[in-house]
């Protein structure tokens, strides 16, 4: 495997992990929203506030990282 390819793979992986994550934080907020714990809600997706804008970085690295390559 290429390094660009290794990259790629791992930048994908972590994304992958990282938007998982989220999701369960996700789906543990609105288990406790169902149950009427708007506080207990809020204050877990407090655990992926960074999520988003990290997910961005990943996916930007990514996408810049393919498009390099492919000028090669």
């Amino acid at each position: 495997m290429d390094r660009t390819t290794a990259a790629l793979t791992a930048n994908i992986a972590a994304l992958a992990d990282l938007l998982a994550e989220a999701a369960k934080h996700a789906a543990e907020a609105a288990e406790a929203m169902a149950v009427g714990n708007r506080n207990l809600a809020v204050g877990t997706l407090l655990q992926i506030q960074q999520t988003v804008p990290d997910a961005k970085a990943i996916m930007d690295a990514t996408f810049a990282l393919h498009r390099v390559a492919g000028q090669r």
